[in-house]
């Protein structure tokens, strides 16, 4: 396959047009290497990967002007861009795309990846940092203990019928930071970095009610006699056990609720649409309306949840809205922000001058300076 057909192939995956064949060969391309990739972290198997990415775009190439030249090569390496960012190999370290030292002039003080960790707030208001406490018994509160797991997931459990009074805990992660927990019905939850979940330590006879913002996956246990209602943003999802992921942060022009599987009915106000599997819905500020739509993989909505930051057709504020939260660092925009959509997959688990490196394939020029990310447009 030649420089122009791959490109034009990357593309069409890229935007949604290419075939179901086309798209097979891309995604099992990139399976193949990036297996590859996350079996060793040897210095020359990165090379070699990195050496199959050109292969599949540099042919020899015929005689050109200065000009035309750079017009090949620009290609070329549009095409390596697009493999490495929009279809996710992010492995390797090419010395071709160093980045200045002056980048990373306070690199000392510390943008880092996100870990587990969270703020658990008991009923009587005693606060706990689950960062700080080892695996075993945290609490009991009328009649539910609660425990962190050695992997660090919290777990609620009923142990007594002493639950004529509800008591409710909350748990919030901080940007750059994430949690797993499991409620004494059995439901399991994960919370993205930024959010909080308010909920009772047991849940009464008649229902199943928790409060939340920012970004969650939901795997609900099931339970005919009692639904499961998430109310955020003055919007409810009621299921009674189902899978699905909702990300409502404040400054997101919208909430979006995405259901991978089962059924739930979504309200607000006086409105109510009900999703099936791969089915997505928005619901936006002071109005009631409830936009619903299909969604082609939903998986992708919860890669972060299976460590990935990624990108579909985003522009870059929503892109590094992202990338924000999970490092912890605020983000400033030098001059005219572009009309560009980005497409992407990259590991939540590279470090900042890695992701640096990676979004500047992409002609996303960033730097690092006072533990914060400059984007120079």
């Amino acid at each position: 396959m030649d420089t122009e057909e791959f490109s034009k192939l990357i593309a069409r995956y890229n935007n949604n047009t290419a075939s179901a064949e086309e798209r097979m060969q891309v995604e099992r391309w990139y399976e193949q290497l990036e297996g590859k990739a996350i079996l060793s972290e040897d210095a020359e198997l990165k090379g070699q990967i990195y050496g199959a990415v050109r292969k599949h775009i540099e042919e020899p190439a015929p005689v050109l002007h200065k000009k035309e030249r750079k017009i090949y090569t620009w290609i070329a390496w549009a095409a390596v861009w697009c493999v490495l960012f929009n279809i996710g190999l992010l492995y390797f370290q090419a010395k071709r795309f160093q980045v200045s030292s002056d980048t990373f002039s306070v690199q000392k003080k510390g943008i880092t990846p996100g870990t587990d960790k969270a703020i658990l707030t008991l009923a009587n208001g005693t606060k706990i940092n689950l960062s700080d406490v080892g695996a075993g018994q945290l609490a009991e509160q009328a009649g539910v203990t609660v425990s962190k797991t050695k992997n660090g997931e919290l777990i609620y459990k009923v142990i007594g019928d002493n639950q004529a009074t509800t008591k409710y805990n909350t748990i919030s992660t901080p940007r750059g930071g994430q949690y797993q927990l499991l409620l004494a019905d059995g439901t399991r939850i994960w919370l993205n970095a930024n959010s909080s979940l308010t909920f009772p330590t047991s849940f009464p006879a008649d229902k199943r009610k928790v409060k939340f913002k920012g970004e969650a996956y939901f795997e609900v246990a099931k339970d005919k006699s009692r639904r499961f209602i998430v109310e955020s943003n003055e919007t409810e999802v009621q299921v009674l056990g189902t899978h699905f992921n909702i990300m409502a942060y404040d400054d997101e022009a919208a909430q979006i609720t995405t259901l991978l599987e089962g059924s739930i009915e979504l309200r607000k106000g006086n409105e109510k649409s009900l999703l099936k599997p791969g089915q997505q819905a928005r619901t936006m500020g002071a109005t009631n309306q409830i936009n619903v739509k299909d969604i082609e993989n939903p998986e992708q909505v919860i890669a972060w949840k299976n460590g990935y930051l990624q990108f579909e057709k985003s522009d870059l504020q929503s892109l590094m809205r992202q990338v924000s939260r999970w490092y912890d660092a605020d983000v400033v925009y030098q001059g005219k922000i572009p009309k560009k959509e980005y497409s992407g997959k990259i590991p939540r688990s590279v470090g900042v001058k890695t992701l640096i490196e990676m979004l500047s394939y992409s002609g996303i020029h960033c730097q690092v300076k006072d533990n914060k990310i400059i984007i120079n447009l």
